[in-house]
């Protein structure tokens, strides 16, 4: 590639107006706390191995949900009042304590770790969403805020491929301590960043408006199918790879991060051909027919079926994800706080109970099969829903 081609392509994928600082100092903390995110499918593995319940190892992610959920609402509001930078940097440095606190291995400090881990997720990427937001021109949020989101979902499916194997070459402590070290190096250049704009408060009830109409429920839910159950997903993945004969793992989880990743641009592109409702809609039957794949893989034990499910989760997981997001900021609310705060609410809400669930369900079945299906009809349900209240149709508003 000539310089000319290398320079355009750097150019569509970062046009001038970007801020860049911002999006660095703080893409390199959200990168680290996907990898912190990502890793527990790899830390749940070995909980399993000591004999700890699936029930009580699924609750760690259950607590990480719950953790997001408790803290965005309040982290909006402070980002109206202080600069969201540094709203980001509590969040983040958070985030690095509950890292290091995770490296300790006991039942125990793995949980609270979580629940922290949750709270510092939350805190980062609103406050992160929201500078970059304010530092962007219109036309480029939804790239710069995309950019940020794209870092994170990176260092997910990252730490979920290397993970185990990292965790057996050097050992959990040292690997968890050093992904704790590239989540405080985004914390410490945050407060350094320039100051947004400022914003009003809203009253609280702003935030449950939305909530009121099929099309704001459908917009949320789709946001559970997506980035609520991708955490579901990858924190068993490892185990039920493991468990299944002739699969193989490793390859497997790489192919699944590659999708995820890929898929992240390829919404992008299908939007513009096709709306964002209709990617969307097709996105979501398609991720319920990879976990009921997945789901078939494990019952009958045939190793393809699995591959090509997990690998096609990865698309389902990460198409919609920024039409979804399209579409909920042109016509969930007029303030960008409140609809980042009630899609990131109601898909964390939504998914709440996941983890812990898929965890009963292997305890009482010894297969992941029922929970993988478990979360394949529930993906239909939303299906339903969403054909429902928006469908293809090139428009949504919340009249509807």
């Amino acid at each position: 590639m000539n310089d000319d081609s290398s320079r355009r392509v750097l150019a569509a994928v970062f046009p001038a107006g970007l801020p860049n600082r911002a999006l660095v100092v703080l893409g390199v903390g959200l990168f680290g706390m996907g990898l912190a995110v990502g890793s527990y499918g790899a830390a749940v593995t070995r909980l399993l191995e000591r004999g700890v319940a699936p029930g009580v190892a699924g609750l760690g992610m259950t607590l990480f949900l719950l953790g997001q959920l408790v803290v965005v609402a309040p982290a909006d509001r402070l980002t109206r009042t202080r600069r969201s930078a540094l709203v980001a940097t509590v969040g983040l440095l958070a985030g690095a304590a509950a890292v290091a606190l995770s490296s300790v291995g006991t039942v125990g400090t793995t949980l609270v770790a979580r629940g922290l881990l949750g709270l510092g997720q939350g805190a980062a990427f609103v406050g992160a969403m929201k500078h970059v937001g304010r530092r962007t021109p219109g036309d480029l949020v939804a790239t710069a805020q995309g950019l940020l989101g794209a870092l994170f979902t990176l260092g997910l499916a990252v730490a979920l491929a290397v993970a185990p194997t990292t965790f057996d070459a050097v050992g959990v402590p040292a690997s968890m301590l050093v992904v704790a070290v590239v989540v405080a190096v985004g914390a410490a250049g945050a407060p350094f960043l320039d100051r947004g704009q400022s914003e009003p408060l809203v009253p609280v009830r702003a935030y449950l408006a939305p909530l009121r109409s099929r099309v704001g429920l459908a917009l949320g839910l789709g946001n559970m199918a997506t980035f609520g159950f991708l955490i579901v997903a990858t924190t068993w993945y490892v185990d039920a790879l493991e468990g299944v004969a002739g699969v193989p793992a490793t390859a497997t989880l790489l192919a699944f991060a590659a999708t995820t990743v890929v898929g992240r641009a390829l919404g992008g592109l299908l939007a513009a051909r096709l709306g964002e409702p209709a990617v969307v809609r097709w996105s979501l039957l398609g991720l319920a027919a990879a976990l009921a794949g997945m789901a078939a893989g494990v019952h009958y034990g045939v190793p393809a079926l699995l591959v090509v499910g997990v690998a096609g989760t990865g698309f389902g997981f990460s198409v919609p994800f920024g039409p979804l997001f399209a579409l909920a900021f042109s016509n969930l609310a007029d303030d960008a706080g409140v609809t980042l705060v009630v899609m990131l609410a109601v898909g964390n809400a939504g998914a709440l109970a996941y983890p812990w669930l898929v965890g009963e369900l292997v305890a009482a079945t010894a297969t992941y099969a029922t929970g993988f299906a478990a979360m394949s009809a529930t993906v239909v349900g939303i299906w339903v829903l969403w054909r429902s209240a928006i469908g293809g149709a090139p428009a949504v508003t919340l009249d509807d």
